[in-house]
């Protein structure tokens, strides 16, 4: 099996998990909102629904105009060293994403959860803050395996950045701004896409390269 085809596998499966997800929120499945709210409740009496100054923290880490402010510095660096083809492919990554979720706010429109420690305006499903978190990592980790053919340095900093995307889950759900089941939409949703766009990027470069050999 090519890597263009497993990306599209993994991107279908993932966006199909995510489907589901949305169609339970959407009709209020009752296993899944009490299993919400017994979670989410759980968390908020635990010790790591205490720090509020840190999840305030990483909240403001993880918002959607640093994560996306950040997407455009990388795409235009990544334009500046001649790599246009990814730099495309992060651009329309971020900015597609934006759309579909906010599409996909709009058609399940959940209401947040009561009693928000910091108040959050919008619908709940899924997390802005965590989509946005999750894209920026997966395209990073993306491009730090390309370049760097998964080392030591690799996998370090991929440790990173998934403690990073944790401490942004945990602070939404520390703040009362989502349920547990928004953020792991959220997740599902973030690499979903990002494998689709992937797996785009790869055929229409195969496309290239192909055409190059004919020349």
């Amino acid at each position: 099996m090519t890597v263009n085809r497993r990306n599209q596998q993994l991107a279908l499966g993932t966006l199909g998990l995510f489907g589901i997800l949305a169609i339970l929120v959407k009709i209020q499945f009752a296993p899944l909102m009490a299993l919400d709210r017994q979670w989410l409740g759980g968390f908020q009496t635990s010790w790591l629904g205490q720090h509020v100054r840190l999840w305030d923290w990483l909240t403001t880490l993880g918002s959607p105009a640093i994560t996306g402010g950040f997407a455009v510095l990388l795409a235009l660096f990544l334009w500046r060293i001649h790599q246009r083809g990814w730099s495309l492919t992060v651009l329309t990554a971020i900015i597609g994403g934006d759309a579909l979720l906010l599409v996909v706010k709009q058609l399940v429109s959940r209401i947040r959860p009561t009693q928000q420690v910091v108040a959050d305006s919008g619908f709940s499903f899924p997390s802005g803050h965590v989509f946005s978190t999750m894209l920026v990592a997966c395209i990073v980790v993306t491009l730090l395996f390309h370049f760097l053919k998964g080392n030591w340095l690799f996998w370090t900093i991929l440790a990173i950045i998934a403690i990073g995307v944790l401490g942004v889950v945990l602070a939404r759900l520390g703040l009362r701004d989502h349920f547990p089941s928004d953020t792991l939409g959220s997740l599902l949703l973030a690499s979903g896409w990002w494998l689709q766009v992937l797996s785009i990027y790869e055929r229409l470069q195969g496309k290239h390269q192909a055409a190059k050999v004919w020349e």
